[in-house]
Formats: C-alpha cells, structure tokens, sequence
C-alpha cells in the first residue's frame, strides 16, 4: 500500500512539473527557385530534448509560370500539380479564411491561443510573374495576407517580438523567394488542458449527434 501511493505521488509530481514545462515550436520555411525546405523543431526541457521534422514542399516551374507542388505517395510515386498565378491567389484567400476559421472555431482554441507567445516573427517574400499587371494583384493579396495574418496574432496571441515583414515586387521576371521564421513558446499544460477539452467537445457533439438520430 505504501509502494503505491509513493508511485501514485510520484506520477503526480510528474505530471504537475510537466504541466509547467515550456515548449518551443520553431517553424522556417525557405522558398528559392528549385530549392524549398519546412523545418518545425520542437524543443522543451530546457533545450535539452529536441526534435525536427523537415519537409520538402515545392518547386517553381520553369516551363510555365506558376508553381508545382510534389507530394510523396505511398506507391513510391511522386504526384505534381502546377499552379498558376491566379490559382496561387487563389490558395492564398483560402488560406488566410481557414486561419480565421480555425481562430473563431470556439473558446477552447481561443483561451489556448492566449496563452502562446510569439517571440520571433520574420516573413521577407521577393515575387515576381513577368507581367506587371499579375505581378502587382499577387503583391497586393501579399501584403494583404501578412497583414492579415499579423492582425489575428495580435489579437489571439502573445506577440513578444515586433514582427519584420518584407515584400519586393519584381515587374520584369519570374521569381519567386521567401524565407519565415516564427517562433512560439507555450506551457505543456495548457496544450494538454486545450486537448482535453477538445475532447470533451467532440464527445458532446457526437452524443448529441446520435441522439438526434435515434428519433
């Protein structure tokens, strides 16, 4: 009996000294002519436990102006999709309408988010088509979208760092260049309260959802 209640406050002390623990999440992104790279490395304890993923994204098409995503299949195919500049405006609109989506989807994500700091934020995008015209609504939505995005940082998180934005429009050629860096920093224990109420709330909705049924 003794044993186990030593395990028992064991387990607890853990887990409280976890819950206070911060996780930093740093994301980079790198985008340059045939070269893309995503990095996310997570750190916590200090620094001394680390882990990186590392994901190749994208490349620009050389045949057509626009840009080709690859993903990696099971079959051990790869599968290529070209974009175009307006399908790339496109899938930027998208984008920043599922973030504010995902922002306003309820009070748990919100009440989580409040609690990340954002202690470094670093977007510089050089984007060109070849025509003006094209050229200048991609750089418009850019800076639209940074902005943006900005905004619903400021308001939902911690923004510790002031964020340094950048976006140089070239008129004559086709180029397209970025480089992000964004780093965040959270308590364990928020994340984990954050996941239990989720679950909470999808288990809520599926009772519901079967209850409905039934009738």
């Amino acid at each position: 009996m003794k044993t186990i209640l030593i395990v028992i406050l064991s387990l607890l002390v853990f887990i409280v000294m976890i819950s206070f623990m911060n996780i930093r999440i740093t994301i980079q992104f790198r985008h340059e002519n045939d070269d893309d790279q995503l990095r996310i490395t997570f750190r916590t304890f200090f620094g001394l436990i680390r882990y990186r993923v590392s994901v190749p994204l994208i490349q620009l098409s050389s045949q057509t102006v626009g840009v080709v995503t690859e993903q990696k299949q099971s079959g051990g195919k790869d599968k290529k999709k070209t974009y175009t500049p307006k399908d790339t405006i496109k899938m930027l609109k998208k984008v920043k309408e599922k973030i504010e989506q995902i922002v306003h989807l309820n009070v748990t994500i919100k009440k989580f988010l409040s609690n990340v700091s954002v202690t470094q934020f670093q977007w510089h995008t050089h984007v060109g088509t070849g025509d003006a015209a094209k050229t200048g609504m991609l750089v418009g939505l850019g800076w639209s979208l940074k902005y943006g995005i900005i905004g619903i940082i400021s308001k939902y998180m911690r923004l510790e760092a002031s964020p340094s934005i950048e976006l140089i429009p070239h008129f004559q050629a086709a180029i397209s260049r970025t480089e992000f860096i964004c780093m965040i920093r959270f308590r364990i224990g928020y994340a984990i309260l954050a996941g239990l109420r989720i679950v909470k709330h999808w288990k809520i909705r599926s009772w519901s959802a079967n209850k409905v049924e039934s009738y």
